[in-house]
């Protein structure tokens, strides 16, 4: 006998395929992708991290692949880069003047760098004070190895030709350290 209920359900079925389709792969896609939205950042849900370029010609790209048109190359060895989402090989960051494009992660370095984003020459100091002794004034985009986080200060090192440079940096000089570190 025939149940127009069940057929229905079937009929919905198959009619709607496409649709379930759509679904599931709207969901391997999203399982597939790490995104870290603000929100998730703030929640502590995701967390984001800091790396480097390695070479001084790094393309990026306006999607997740080389066959995405490139948006950006970057001329900078060692330019501090926050990871905020990963696509197979691919991540998604936000560069020092907070533009967003996909690197390859072959390009990336897990080498910390910071690179100094205030606009008036930052003191380096030889403490993790104000009051120490100034070793040294860095200039706006200048890129250092950043060697650990304490609080608000950043210790870091400036190796160039026969120039050394050590010491201490306030963290609002710098772009390339979270708020949640130190």
């Amino acid at each position: 006998m025939f149940n127009s209920q069940s057929n229905l359900g079937c009929m919905w079925v198959r009619r709607n395929s496409f649709v379930l389709r759509a679904l599931l792969y709207v969901g391997i896609v999203m399982q597939v992708i790490c995104v870290c939205t603000d929100a998730d950042i703030r929640s502590g849900k995701c967390s984001p991290y800091y790396v480097s370029t390695k070479s001084n010609k790094v393309n990026s790209h306006v999607g997740p692949g080389s066959n995405y048109k490139i948006r950006y190359v970057y001329g900078v060895y060692g330019l501090p880069m926050k990871i905020i989402a990963k696509y197979d090989t691919w991540c998604k960051v936000v560069d020092p003047d907070g533009e967003e494009s996909w690197i390859h992660k072959s390009l990336l370095s897990s080498k910390r760098r910071v690179i100094i984003s205030s606009s008036v020459n930052a003191p380096i100091h030889e403490r993790s004070n104000d009051s120490s002794a100034i070793v040294a004034y860095a200039k706006k985009n200048v890129v250092m190895k950043l060697i650990r986080v304490r609080g608000n200060w950043c210790e870091v090192d400036l190796t160039r030709d026969d120039i050394k440079i050590h010491g201490w940096i306030n963290r609002t000089s710098v772009y390339g350290v979270l708020d949640s570190e130190g």
